[in-house]
């Protein structure tokens, strides 16, 4: 009988301490100790912690009662607190070191409200309150996270009770006590850097913004404005925001970070969607991130208006997707093979895994820590000039054609050369300048005698890049005023602009022949250009008020020298009237 009775007294014990732990005493938490020794502790292992359900409880009662039963909070502890409940947080502290003034730091910002709870030397309470339902001006210590003093008494242990509401996402924060002067140091190194960011995403959107304007490129505008919206959901998420930019409006402390991360997502999508171009991505992606932007701001205004659990949940998941999707998108456009695009998808990659860690902690997967507090602000670093780069090569691809196809206008395709229309333009101007001024440019009319036998013994391509060399022998030897074009299939055009002198003239068509006589690796073996040159004064004096200001006609009589100068096989330099 002895033997039967006694395990089910221990399966009896077992099931009682499973179905109420509070019956049985929680594990208590080791005091603190404040001195010289260490700068910075972590509650994790030396606080205990309490859930009221109903969230009325005062610090009085708790502290009268013994009913509730505390357990020891644990390093990495995550709790998704009930609508209206509260999270207390009991630990005490000993001061032996009194040269130093300690203070509480929840390392978290979004905290709905945060309370401090002690006792007095003379028995009174001292209540210190922060949170994002609270102006930030109105806190005990304005910072960017929540920070509270602690009693100065020496060598007399007080107990300390923190009162914490968050409500829809787990609450995993941890609370530091530090000496003032740690966390001073603290505060200005993490200021220092996250001043060098946010300064270094102004300049960019500056950038920005210039170049959208300079070079009528909307890529840029859309570039800022997800840049703008990513620092100051960065600013929210971080604290900056409710200490510099809205500490006198708790309400949009509150919203902030819900509002603008959302927004910042959506941004990001359609910037993407806008610089790869739906080309680039297929018709069924494009579509389908057109309506998952209109889905996500659905439900970001759902989650505004009415901000449940469930809202909250529901907009975590469309960031989800919204990150899978511009992942799907970047590889499909990688996959094109433009360099450009390359470096796009480079630079949002960082900040995709980023931004899933965001999404795991409002999912309760992961808790609160370093990472999930500053990874964004890593990835954006990292982001930002590798997207500026890629921008700027697309930019310049484009800008590179759209000049181009300007330049079509008015120059040759094949050489490069001023085409016909505007070099007669230019002949016109410069006879009537002449004229004017009475003094004489020339005129130097090469023809590439020998581009027939490139055509008929090497091929069509060989001879149009006979015609390309000419034409970049041209430009060496053409000065910053003068013009050189193409007027006809063979034949080129020099115009020196005056005043000009006959050995000038004689000169540069020597350099031209010249030029043309020595190899060249861009033609087969053993061949080199030979050019016929006719050389001309302009305007012609012999000829009286015949040509004037003809360009037309000042050509057709150069044309003329150049048949005689065919005729005769041995010379290469003609001169009409010198």
């Amino acid at each position: 009988m002895t033997r039967l009775f006694h395990p089910f007294r221990v399966f009896a014990f077992l099931a009682l301490l499973l179905c109420c732990p509070a019956a049985f005493p929680a594990e208590q938490a080791p005091a603190l100790v404040l001195d010289s020794s260490q700068s910075s502790l972590s509650l994790a292992g030396r606080s205990s912690y309490w859930v009221d359900d109903s969230g009325e409880r005062s610090v009085e009662q708790l502290e009268q009662q013994v009913e509730p039963a505390f357990q020891l909070r644990r390093p990495g502890h995550r709790l998704l607190l009930k609508p209206g409940a509260v999270l207390w947080v009991r630990f005490d502290a000993l001061v032996s070191d009194t040269s130093a003034r300690w203070e509480l730091e929840l390392t978290h910002s979004g905290t709905d409200r945060v309370s401090l709870f002690h006792r007095r030397a003379d028995g009174s309470w001292r209540a210190q309150h922060a949170g994002d339902r609270i102006a930030v001006r109105d806190w005990a210590h304005p910072d960017r996270y929540p920070v509270f003093a602690l009693d100065t008494r020496a060598d007399q242990l007080v107990s300390y009770w923190v009162r914490i509401e968050h409500a829809r996402v787990p609450f995993s924060g941890e609370l530091l006590v530090h000496d003032h002067n740690t966390l001073r140091e603290l505060r200005i190194q993490q200021q220092f850097l996250l001043g060098a960011y946010f300064g270094m995403a102004a300049l960019l959107i500056a950038t920005a913004i210039a170049n959208a304007l300079v070079f009528r490129d909307s890529s840029f505008a859309a570039y800022a404005g997800y840049v703008t919206l990513l620092g100051l959901a960065l600013a929210a998420s971080l604290g900056v925001g409710g200490q510099f930019l809205w500490s006198g409006w708790p309400r949009w402390n509150g919203l902030a970070e819900f509002v603008l991360l959302p927004l910042t997502a959506v941004a990001g999508l359609l910037f993407v969607r806008h610089v790869v171009q739906p080309r680039r991505i297929g018709r069924g992606l494009d579509r389908l991130a057109l309506s998952l932007a209109g889905v996500f701001l659905a439900l970001t205004a759902w989650d505004v208006a009415r901000p449940t659990t469930t809202s909250l949940q529901a907009v975590t998941a469309a960031g989800a997707l919204t990150m899978a999707l511009v992942y799907a998108m970047l590889w499909a456009a990688w996959r094109t093979g433009d360099r450009w695009v390359r470096w796009i998808a480079l630079g949002i990659l960082p900040v995709l895994m980023a931004g899933t860690l965001p999404v795991l902690r409002n999912f309760g997967l992961v808790s609160s820590g370093f990472l999930s507090q500053y990874g964004m602000v890593l990835a954006a670093a990292i982001e930002a000039p590798l997207l500026i780069y890629g921008l700027l090569q697309r930019s310049s691809m484009q800008h590179e054609a759209q000049t181009r196809a300007r330049a079509l206008a008015l120059t040759e395709p094949l050489t490069g050369l001023t085409n016909r229309h505007n070099f007669m333009l230019r002949l016109h101007d410069s006879l009537v300048r002449a004229q004017r001024y009475q003094h004489h440019s020339a005129l130097l009319l090469i023809d590439l005698d020998n581009h027939g036998w490139f055509a008929e013994a090497h091929g069509r391509e060989v001879a149009d890049r006979a015609l390309v060399l000419t034409g970049s022998l041209l430009r060496s030897v053409a000065r910053d005023v003068d013009t050189a074009g193409r007027v006809d299939d063979t034949l080129l055009a020099l115009l020196m602009e005056g005043p000009v002198k006959e050995a000038q003239v004689v000169a540069a068509a020597t350099s031209i022949v010249a030029g043309g006589l020595r190899p060249s690796a861009q033609l087969p073996v053993g061949a080199t250009l030979k050019f016929k040159v006719v050389l001309a004064l302009l305007p012609d004096a012999a000829s009286g008020s015949e040509l004037e200001s003809n360009a037309q006609a000042h050509l057709d009589w150069m044309r003329g020298g150049l048949q005689t100068l065919r005729q005769d096989g041995r010379r290469t330099i003609l001169k009409l009237n010198f």
